[in-house]
C-alpha cells in the first residue's frame, strides 16, 4: 500500500515506531492521543475522551488516558525522533522559558528547542520548582544532558533572551564550544562597565559595534548595541559578524510561536489543570 494513501493512524504509527520502543498497548494509546490532540486543538483529557480512536466507552478511555500520562516517556526517545524530525546535524538553538499560574500553584518550563520551519522544535526541557528565572546550575545540566544525548549535533549558535545570563553559565557554554547570540541586561559588565555606559546618546535604527572582543561574563565576545526604539535598545553579545548574528537573534522569537501553539492559542496546555511536573510532560 502506498504510504501516502494509509490511514492517518496507520501512518503516524508506522513514522513514530522505530523511535518509541515501548509496551505495544502504551504505544497504540501514545498514536490515538495524539492524533485526538490534532482534531480536538487541545490536551484536556476530558475532551480528548470524545473522539480518541480506542475501544470502550467513554469513561473506560479515560481512565486509559489517566493511567497513560503516569508514564514517563523515556527523554532519549522522544530526543531521537525530534532530531530525525528536524533533518540535520547542524541546530540553531534556543533556550527558552514559559509559565503559567494554576490558582497559587507555578508551572514553570525551562525548555531547549531548536529552530524550525517559523517554529522552535522542543528538544529538552526541565520543570523549575519555583517561579521565576533558572538557576546557571539548572542551564548547565540541561546542556550537558543534550550534549550528552546528541554528541553528533552541530550547534550552529544558542539563542536566549537577557535572563539567560551569569559568569557560570557563559563559562559553560565557551568550555563546550557553544558559540552564544545571548541578549544583555542594560546593567551587565563589559570590561568592568555596565554596557549601557558605552551606548548613550544614539538614535532609533543605530547600530554600534564594538570590533575587539570584551569581557562578558568572564569570556571575551563581540558585543553590539541597538536602539530598538526611543525606550528599548539591545545589547546583544556574540562572535562572529554583527548583521548575521541580529538575523540569527530575531529567530529567537519562533520560540513564542511554540508557547502560542502550546497554550490557549493552540492546544490549550494551561486548561489541563496539571501542576505535577511529571504529568505535564
Amino acid at each position: 500500500m502506498n504510504h501516502l494513501n494509509q490511514p492517518p493512524q496507520d501512518s503516524l504509527f508506522a513514522a513514530l515506531r522505530p523511535f518509541f520502543r515501548i509496551d505495544q498497548r502504551r504505544f497504540t494509546v501514545l498514536v490515538a492521543l495524539i492524533l485526538a490532540i490534532i482534531q480536538q486543538r487541545s490536551v484536556v483529557l476530558n475532551n480528548l475522551k470524545t473522539v480518541i480512536a480506542l475501544p470502550g466507552s467513554q469513561e473506560t478511555r479515560y481512565q486509559r488516558l489517566l493511567r497513560f500520562v503516569q508514564f514517563l516517556l523515556p527523554e532519549a526517545m522522544y530526543l531521537k525522533f525530534a532530531l530525525h524530525m528536524l533533518g540535520t546535524d547542524e541546530l540553531t538553538l534556543i533556550l527558552d522559558r514559559t509559565n503559567w499560574k494554576l490558582g497559587t500553584k507555578d508551572v514553570n518550563i525551562l525548555m531547549l528547542s531548536a529552530v524550525w520551519k517559523g517554529f522552535s522544535l522542543p528538544l529538552m526541557w526541565r520543570f523549575l520548582p519555583h517561579g521565576g528565572s533558572s538557576a546557571q546550575h539548572i542551564r548547565k545540566e540541561l546542556m550537558a544532558d543534550f550534549l550528552r544525548h546528541c554528541p553528533h549535533v552541530r550547534i550552529d549558535g544558542l539563542l536566549a533572551d537577557r535572563e539567560f545570563i551569569g559568569q557560570d553559565w557563559f563559562t559553560f557554554l565557551s568550555e563546550h564550544g557553544i558559540v552564544p547570540c545571548i541578549r544583555l541586561r542594560s546593567d551587565t559588565k563589559m570590561d568592568g562597565l555596565p554596557v549601557h555606559v558605552f551606548a548613550k546618546k544614539m538614535q532609533v535604527g543605530e547600530i554600534r559595534v564594538w570590533h575587539s572582543p570584551m569581557v562578558v561574563y568572564g569570556v571575551r565576545l563581540r558585543v553590539l548595541a541597538l536602539k530598538v526604539s526611543k525606550t528599548e535598545m539591545l545589547y546583544l553579545a556574540y562572535q562572529g559578524r554583527a548583521d548575521q548574528n541580529l538575523r540569527k537573534y530575531a529567530l529567537r522569537w519562533q520560540c513564542e510561536n511554540l508557547h502560542a501553539a502550546l497554550k490557549t492559542r493552540g492546544f490549550d496546555l494551561e486548561a489541563t489543570g496539571l501542576t505535577q511536573a511529571e504529568r505535564v510532560s
